[in-house]
């Protein structure tokens, strides 16, 4: 027996050894191949070299308080652009989140949760250990929304961090202790509609503002134009809080995670009662 055993991990061995020649040179042809595709142009026009000249503009106003009508005074560029610059472009898309989500809701609004047990779970190692991860997780996901307008990240990225923990509640415990806390379908929706709403109020603060100060004003507005002294806080304490972008980062934060985790919970739920009518 053990003889045979020898002679399938030998014959295993000698086929890797047969592979490997063959894996390196398809590595080499591909690469080569690709090579002669790209200088030839076979992949048609690529992305310029130097930067175009919107893209130079908003790099040198992204944080430029010597131009305080086309600055948003944030320090990462990314966050500048899409709640400053290109704010209603972020604001179809989280439409479109929000809409994907409505979708599930109404594909599955069959499937309602039942009592549910304690659950076992898995051991009491791995939930201790889970127990300290989700409180990283929670430090981490804030800290990279709170600090989106100054360090990469935001409000999408920490929300989407966030949500992991709903992941590893139901792995390490159960499904069950997630309903148990208070976080339930209907608390996910709620909690999404008041962050939807607050997002939109947000962006028509400065016209709101701009009623009251009878002065013009733009919807999704940041920091004064040439013709509008209506502006969102640029500084707190002294730190950066760019505006608008602070604001939008964390109710996106919100967003995000909320529907992550509804989308979460709606497949266990969906699995587990499908499961059980298949049994």
């Amino acid at each position: 027996m053990q003889l045979k055993l020898r002679r399938v991990k030998n014959a295993v061995k000698e086929r890797k050894l047969r592979r490997t020649p063959l894996i390196a040179t398809a590595l080499i042809v591909i690469t080569v191949a690709l090579s002669i595709v790209i200088v030839e142009g076979g992949f048609g026009v690529l992305p310029p070299n130097q930067i175009r000249e919107l893209g130079r503009t908003i790099l040198i106003n992204t944080y430029n308080p010597w131009n305080t009508t086309l600055t948003s005074y944030s320090l990462n560029s990314v966050s500048a652009i899409i709640w400053d610059y290109r704010g209603i472009d972020t604001l179809i898309e989280t439409t479109v989140l929000f809409a994907s989500v409505v979708g599930l809701s109404i594909i599955f609004q069959g499937i309602k949760p039942k009592p549910l047990g304690a659950g076992k779970g898995m051991s009491i190692i791995a939930k201790t250990t889970v127990k300290l991860v989700i409180l990283l997780t929670v430090a981490a996901s804030l800290s990279i929304a709170v600090h989106g307008h100054i360090t990469p990240g935001g409000g999408f990225q920490g929300g989407s961090i966030l949500a992991i923990i709903a992941s590893l509640t139901i792995v390490a415990y159960s499904i069950g202790v997630i309903f148990r806390s208070g976080v339930s379908l209907d608390v996910l929706l709620k909690i999404r509609y008041l962050a939807l709403l607050t997002l939109l109020l947000t962006a028509i603060t400065p016209i709101v503002l701009g009623l009251v100060l009878n002065t013009r004003a733009y919807v999704l507005q940041n920091m004064a134009k040439e013709d509008s002294v209506v502006s969102m806080p640029a500084t707190f304490l002294n730190t950066p809080l760019a505006g608008s972008i602070f604001f939008f980062n964390l109710i996106e934060y919100i967003v995000v995670s909320t529907s992550i985790v509804f989308i979460i919970v709606l497949f266990t739920l969906s699995s587990k009662i499908l499961g059980s009518k298949g049994e």
